[in-house]
């Protein structure tokens, strides 16, 4: 590979380390502070991993990990935007496209072909593994609520009719992950946060 490859590849790496300063609205379980996107990612990922027995047969392990370590990646440049944040929401689609163009020109070409492929089918969600990406998108900060006593569903009159409507809709697709999300549902009442 030549010098000025390994360039780019360095200053692609130190690009989306950048992803380490995007707060998200969740604290951490020690609930000191926000959580950062990129920790957000490491849990998907784990997620994945932890959960891949129980998933979808044929399910291509990598490709999802690849998904969900990926699809907030333009957050470095759009920043994350808060679920409760209506004005913002409208403008999310927007965004982010605008930010995966950016951030992805800065790759090497075979990097940006795949980041940007894998970036547009997480948003389409048709793939089973897309799917799968998304549910566990969805299901992560449950838990994350449900470790920080409910913090963010407080302080935003979360209920759990809203939940429903905004999460259960994400798990459909696969009856192991209906399962799962229900269990956290359960968990977060006997806890009374919902």
């Amino acid at each position: 590979m030549s010098p000025k490859n390994i360039k780019k590849l360095i200053k692609f790496l130190k690009e989306i380390a950048k992803l380490k300063n995007v707060e998200r609205k969740v604290l951490i379980t020690n609930k000191k502070r926000w959580e950062s996107t990129a920790e957000h990612s490491f849990d998907l990922a784990m997620w994945v991993w932890i959960l891949s027995p129980y998933l979808p047969k044929k399910l291509d392990l990598a490709h999802t990990m690849k998904l969900v370590l990926m699809h907030d990646l333009v957050e470095i440049y759009a920043g994350d935007i808060f679920f409760f944040d209506y004005k913002k929401k409208e403008k999310k689609k927007m965004l982010e496209d605008k930010a995966a163009k950016k951030l992805f020109a800065l790759a090497s070409p075979p990097i940006k072909k795949e980041f940007t492929k894998l970036w547009h089918e997480f948003e389409a969600k048709r793939t089973k593994e897309a799917k799968v990406a998304s549910s566990i998108d969805h299901l992560q900060p449950i838990l994350q609520n449900i470790l920080t006593d409910g913090y963010s569903w407080r302080k935003n009159k979360i209920t759990e009719e809203f939940i429903q409507e905004y999460k259960r809709k994400y798990m459909e697709h696969d009856p192991f992950l209906m399962e799962f999300y229900n269990a956290l549902i359960k968990d977060a009442k006997r806890a009374k946060i919902i």
